[in-house]
């Protein structure tokens, strides 16, 4: 496996651990009762966006841009709610030559938002674009193509330089017309999806309205929406207190913020941000599976979940989304029990020879203390106080914990160096959910498997999840995975962060956000006459 298997990831985890700095999030309110109304056409939406510097969505960096940009642009492909890969521009794909050439077939009749066809020659350019840039956030989509062409105007071929399971996922990038942007790469958006730009003011907005060229779901109710461009981020929060924003997707260290507003209603949804404990198994203690399985279940992980995050996260056995269509089983299987811990600490020769209340044991003679010292960054309020608990619990079973609280620099320098014993950290996983990048042997010493986890095991279901292909062999292959996950304890898991999208209560109708598009079903809000 390549050393650059999904550096993106690593990318985001930097930038997660960075901002993650939150304080907790708010119960939630009363919602606020509306009577069932008939959907009716007409009003304005007003969300933000930073500034994102390029318009183009394959260059522009800004996920608040990226994310309402998904309003006006499509890829061959997208995921659905359930992280499962759905055909969007593309009408049908199919595999040669031992699964490693892709034959994509577009829709045909698409047209772009000023009226010209869609065609081969703009995935091309696309696929082009992203190649020649240095900085597109879709860079290692390409990675492991070797080569692409037009074989007509509604065919492409893409070719792999290996078999593998996400293939397709990685024809997830957004289409760019060639018409337009080949002489201005930074042009006004044109694009195929719901929305076109009608207006757009450099650094202060753009204005979208219905794309009659629009070809799928039925028109959209909301007649206009406005993305403001505001370059501050914790400028948003005070938009939306104000007035000026009828939207905002917010984090949950957000949501305190909007807690005594009464006319607004928040849409919660789960994330990819993961949180676990990640060991250093050069420490030999936690090279014993029952050591790792007394520590998973000697922390009551639901109950930092309830206090700090005030239930606004899903404890999880292993590294895939509650709602990810190859999960096997959403629960939790391992729950918080002090006896179960201590009885497995027991059954693995631990005990408490000198009455200090922290257990040991002795391995071909020689003293294995049950101790280590548990590190996080102490930008991050949440896991400041979660080590506090994850001391108290494990500390409770035998085990003697000292936390170390660093600056995220140091925090960084320590997993990269492997000076550490555990670290309470988190990835913002990709959608490809590909976990190779942390787990497999090979990614130790130039990966990201910081903690020098090495199973035999763990490296053939990792492989088996790489090479699937087909819906069938991709959840027989995740099955084992998950099995082997839960047996082997690689890291302990924690939880999956919650999200929301937070709209004033004018916006009616089901809003059905996600980890992926939190603007999933616009099309079918609406807003009242009453309040437009």
């Amino acid at each position: 496996m390549k050393d650059k298997r999904l550096l993106l990831v690593w990318i985001l985890l930097m930038a997660f651990i960075l901002i993650s700095c939150e304080k907790e999030a708010p119960p939630d309110k009363t919602e606020i009762t509306i009577e069932n109304e008939e959907p009716v056409a007409g009003g304005t939406i007003n969300m933000c966006s930073v500034e994102p510097g390029s318009l183009n969505p394959l260059l522009s960096k800004s996920k608040t841009y990226i994310e309402a940009s998904r309003l006006i642009f499509q890829g061959l492909v997208e995921y659905d709610a359930n992280l499962k890969i759905t055909p969007v521009l593309a009408q049908s794909w199919s595999f040669e030559d031992g699964s490693s050439r892709c034959i994509v077939k577009l829709k045909d009749n698409v047209l772009w938002s000023d009226g010209e066809s869609f065609t081969a020659d703009d995935v091309k350019f696309s696929l082009d674009t992203i190649k020649e840039s240095a900085n597109s956030i879709y860079k290692s989509n390409l990675e492991h193509v070797f080569s692409y062409k037009v074989k007509d105007n509604t065919t492409i071929e893409i070719v792999f330089d290996q078999p593998f399971a996400n293939a397709v996922d990685m024809l997830s990038f957004p289409i760019i017309p060639q018409h337009v942007y080949k002489a201005d790469i930074n042009a006004v958006p044109v694009g195929t999806g719901m929305f076109k730009v009608s207006q757009y003011n450099k650094l202060k907005y753009m204005e979208l309205v219905y794309n009659d060229k629009w070809k799928s779901e039925g028109k959209p109710y909301i007649e206009k929406i406005n993305v403001v461009f505001i370059n501050d981020t914790e400028a948003f929060s005070t938009a939306f207190q104000s007035k000026e924003l009828d939207l905002l997707n917010t984090t949950s260290y957000d949501w305190e913020k909007y807690s005594e507003m009464k006319d607004v209603n928040a849409n919660k949804y789960s994330t990819m941000y993961y949180d676990f404990i990640g060991l250093n198994y050069n420490n030999p203690i936690f090279l014993d599976k029952a050591v790792r399985k007394a520590m998973i279940q000697g922390i009551n992980r639901k109950s930092i979940v309830d206090k700090y995050l005030l239930g606004n996260a899903v404890v999880t056995d292993v590294p895939i989304n509650p709602n990810s269509w190859l999960r096997e089983d959403t629960d939790a299987k391992y729950g918080y029990s002090r006896s179960e811990a201590q009885n497995l600490l027991k059954t693995a020769g631990f005990v408490d020879s000198n009455n200090d209340g922290m257990l040991e044991r002795e391995v071909e003679g020689v003293k294995q203390e049950l101790k280590f010292t548990l590190m996080t960054n102490d930008e991050n309020e949440f896991r400041r106080k979660a080590a506090e608990d994850i001391k108290k619990n494990l500390e409770e079973v035998g085990f003697r914990v000292e936390i170390k609280l660093v600056a995220f620099a140091d925090l960084k320098a320590a997993m990269d160096s492997k000076t550490f014993d555990a670290v309470l950290t988190g990835y913002n996983l990709s959608n490809t959910q590909d976990l190779s990048f942390a787990f497999h042997s090979t990614q130790i010493e130039s990966g990201m498997n910081f903690m020098s986890y090495s199973n035999t095991d763990m490296d053939a279901v990792l492989q088996q999840a790489y090479t699937a292909i087909g819906d069938e062999q991709r959840k027989t292959a995740y099955k084992n995975l998950q099995q082997v996950f839960r047996e082997e304890v690689p890291c302990i898991s924690l939880l999956f962060r919650d999200a929301a999208v937070v709209v004033r209560n004018k916006i009616r109708g089901e809003i059905k956000p996600d980890a992926v598009n939190p603007y999933r079903n616009i099309h079918q809000w609406f807003i009242p006459e009453s309040k437009q």
